[in-house]
């Protein structure tokens, strides 16, 4: 748990540490991180939809069906971040002449997503704001903000372990990170069209 925290400002601090780890450690916990995430993803996709889910269920329906949906998140997060983004990644890594294992990417990739819990918690909380205390205007902004800013800090840790866990510099890094860049440009470039 001192490793999630540290990561938010010590990244090459803990990314050294998490390399001395055996690969078994760095899987089970690469795990654990993506299915709280996905669990986080559900919750909060459960809160901004149950008006509409509770017009179509009701009772002890409700509640199994919320739980279904944070679960499946959590497989979902679990299979996109520890299995498909890692094995792009490592595979273009190992292109640029990566020295590292696939549980380094996958484990770079997993911490580096540990800020993006702040954005889902911060729009829960103002979801709970009510609308003549902060206008949906400025709730808007704040979490547009927030969000970008959350999403450079999250490229900038998963380039730094890139660097540390797969042995090259932070050239390589950044062009290891890359395709995840363009797929967040192209993202936000078809939500504004």
């Amino acid at each position: 748990m001192n490793k999630v925290i540290q990561i938010l400002y010590k990244p090459n601090y803990v990314f050294r540490q998490l390399d001395e780890l055996y690969e078994e450690d760095l899987d089970t916990n690469s795990n654990l991180i993506a299915s709280i995430l996905g669990c986080l993803v559900g919750l909060y996709s459960v809160v901004y939809e149950l008006e509409n889910l509770n017009k179509i269920i009701s009772g002890w329906w409700l509640v199994i069906a919320c739980l279904i949906a944070i679960l499946a998140s959590s497989g979902f997060c679990v299979l996109i971040y520890n299995y498909i983004l890692t094995y792009v990644l490592y595979w273009f890594g190992k292109l640029l002449g990566s020295r590292g294992v696939i549980s380094d990417t996958r484990t770079a990739i997993v911490y580096s997503i540990i800020p993006i819990t702040f954005p889902l918690i911060l729009s829960l909380i103002l979801k709970l704001i009510p609308e003549t205390l902060l206008n949906s205007l400025s709730q808007y902004w704040i979490l547009t903000i927030s969000s970008n800013l959350i999403w450079i800090w999250t490229m900038i840790i998963l380039a730094i372990g890139f660097k540390n866990l797969n042995k090259y510099g932070m050239f390589k890094a950044i062009i290891n990170v890359l395709p995840i860049i363009a797929i967040g440009l192209i993202i936000s470039a078809i939500r504004f069209l």
